[in-house]
């Protein structure tokens, strides 16, 4: 078979492949049948592999688009974490308000969202209270999986979102959101209710911030609800 005919029938069996609807490779062995491919055409025809992060840098981060995907790079390519159980955020990414918590749990994990099930039907009603929803607010968690991360690692993603964001007040839930982003440690229950006011790399002024009990926590002590509604007034009263 002469050479200008064999490259007739590659052409016309592409075509035949392209209007039968093929728009990829099904196959990436070698064939050796239908002169598809050439027998010295060995290896892969796409390549699919992703650059590894060794240096953890957000400087070049400036929309929250970009740092899911870098962040959810980095946590795949180094900890062989799989995306599905990559919990970032939820809701307004230009929001006044923002709630921070500690971590996502099996529900979070399974719907991709923080703040979901009965914890987070809870606290969309606490919100509503106050005349917020998801779609004026952010939610986030100090960590971004339910697992162990490193802490400094959590706290550079919770601080790049909070100067992304760039938001009037925060909520801190429980007990490991507010010692980590406020540095004190007191024990909860003597934090839970007081202000504090954060510095945050890249703002240019510091960020009111209210310790609260988690939704978690509200749901197995219903008496904690009177707390949770003077701090919520508190709230409503620093962002009117």
């Amino acid at each position: 078979m002469s050479e200008q005919l064999n490259n007739t029938l590659y052409v016309e069996a592409i075509k035949w492949l392209s209007d039968m609807g093929c728009d990829e490779s099904v196959n990436v062995d070698k064939r050796t049948f239908h002169g598809l491919r050439l027998k010295n055409d060995v290896g892969k025809v796409f390549s699919f592999n992703e650059p590894k992060i060794n240096k953890f840098n957000l400087d070049h981060i400036n929309n929250i688009t970009d740092l899911y995907k870098y962040v959810s790079l980095y946590f795949k390519s180094n900890n062989n974490i799989l995306n599905s159980d990559f919990v970032f955020f939820d809701g307004y990414e230009a929001a006044d308000l923002m709630i921070i918590g500690d971590k996502p749990d099996s529900t979070d994990i399974k719907i991709g969202k923080p703040f979901q099930g009965e914890a987070g039907n809870l606290l969309n009603a606490m919100l509503k209270a106050i005349g917020y929803f998801r779609e004026n607010t952010y939610f986030t968690n100090i960590n971004c999986y339910n697992l162990d991360v490193e802490i400094d690692i959590s706290l550079q993603i919770v601080s790049k979102q909070i100067a992304i964001v760039k938001p009037k007040i925060i909520i801190m839930f429980g007990a490991e959101a507010t010692k980590c982003l406020t540095k004190i440690d007191k024990g909860f229950l003597n934090t839970r209710g007081q202000w504090f006011d954060i510095d945050n790399i890249g703002m240019s002024s510091v960020i009111s911030c209210i310790s609260m009990f988690h939704p978690r926590y509200i749901l197995a002590h219903p008496k904690s609800k009177k707390e949770s509604w003077i701090d919520l007034k508190s709230v409503r009263e620093k962002l009117s």
